[in-house]
C-alpha cells in the first residue's frame, strides 16, 4: 500500500537552505519537496547609530530575537566587533520559538525566556509581565519586521531596533519550477512569510490566476496576507514551524 502523499510534489518558497526539515518530514511520506525561494535574506551594514548599540550592550536588560536570521547576523556583528560571542552577563535573552531558541546553542549562551508560539502576539501577551519600567530592550531585526512586540513594550520600557539583514526578492528563479506553478503541475506550495507570499505573486503576474494557487501557510501571520491579497489559503497549520506545516498537510489528505 503506497504511503499518503506519494507523488505528490510540494513546492516551498522559504530562503535557500531553510527547507531541509520540512523536505526531510515530506520525503518519509514518499513526496517530493522543490525549493523556489522567493526570498532572500542578505545581511545589512551596520550604522554609527548602530554600532553604538552594540558597544554598550550593558545598557540593556533584554534582548528580542523574533526569528533565527536576526540573532544569526547579531551574533556575527558581535564577533566582528569584539572577536567572540560573549554577552554582557546581566543580560537576558528572550526568543520567539523553539527553532530561534535552539540556535541560540551555537554562541554559546541560553534564552531567559522562550515563548512557546511562534507569534509576536504570543509571544508580547507573556514577555510584557517580564519587563520592568525603564527596562531597556533590544532588538536586532529585519527590514520588513513588524512592530507588534515594541508596541506593546514601549508602554513601559525603552525599545531599540537595529536592522540587521533585508529581505528580497532573489535575482534569479528557477523557471522549471515557475513553469511547475504555471502549468498546474503540482500539489500545493509552502509559504512561510507575508514576503514569500508577496513575491510569489509578483512572480506568476500575468502568467497564472493566483486565485487557483493551492497555498499552505505557516501560521496566520502569513494566512492574513494571503486572504488580503483575494486568495482563501488550502490549509494554515496550527503551529508555526515545519512540523506543524507536516502535520497540517498530512490532515488535510486524511480527510480527502
Amino acid at each position: 500500500m503506497g504511503k499518503l502523499l506519494e507523488n505528490k510534489v510540494f513546492i516551498s518558497t522559504r530562503p535557500l537552505g531553510q527547507s531541509a526539515e520540512l523536505e526531510s518530514l515530506l520525503t518519509e511520506e514518499s513526496a517530493t519537496l522543490i525549493s523556489m525561494p522567493t526570498i532572500e535574506v542578505r545581511p545589512l551594514p551596520l550604522d554609527e547609530f548602530s554600532w553604538l548599540q552594540m558597544r554598550n550592550l550593558d545598557s540593556f536588560n533584554w534582548i528580542v530575537f523574533t526569528s533565527p536570521n536576526g540573532l544569526k547576523f547579531f551574533f556575527a556583528s558581535l564577533f566582528e566587533l569584539q572577536n567572540n560571542y560573549g554577552l554582557p552577563e546581566h543580560l537576558k535573552i528572550a526568543v520567539v520559538g523553539k527553532k530561534t531558541a535552539a540556535h541560540l546553542e551555537c554562541y554559546g549562551t541560553s534564552a531567559s525566556f522562550i515563548n512557546l508560539g511562534n507569534t509576536a502576539e504570543d509571544f508580547v501577551a507573556d514577555f510584557y509581565h517580564r519587563v520592568n519600567p525603564g527596562d531597556r530592550v533590544l532588538f536586532p531585526i529585519g527590514n520588513l519586521a513588524r512592530t507588534v512586540i515594541e508596541d506593546k513594550i514601549s508602554k513601559k520600557a525603552i525599545c531599540t531596533r537595529i536592522l540587521f539583514y533585508e529581505t528580497l526578492l532573489p535575482e534569479t528563479v528557477d523557471g522549471n519550477i515557475l513553469q511547475l506553478i504555471t502549468e498546474d503541475k503540482y500539489d500545493m506550495i509552502v509559504l512561510t512569510s507575508p514576503s514569500s507570499c508577496t513575491n510569489l505573486l509578483h512572480l506568476i503576474s500575468g502568467k497564472s490566476d493566483p486565485s487557483k494557487l493551492r497555498l499552505v501557510c505557516i501560521g496566520q501571520t502569513t494566512s492574513t496576507e494571503v486572504i488580503r491579497n483575494g486568495i482563501e489559503p488550502l490549509i494554515t497549520a496550527g503551529t508555526a514551524n515545519s512540523q506543524g506545516i507536516y502535520s497540517a498537510i498530512i490532515n488535510y489528505f486524511q480527510k480527502k
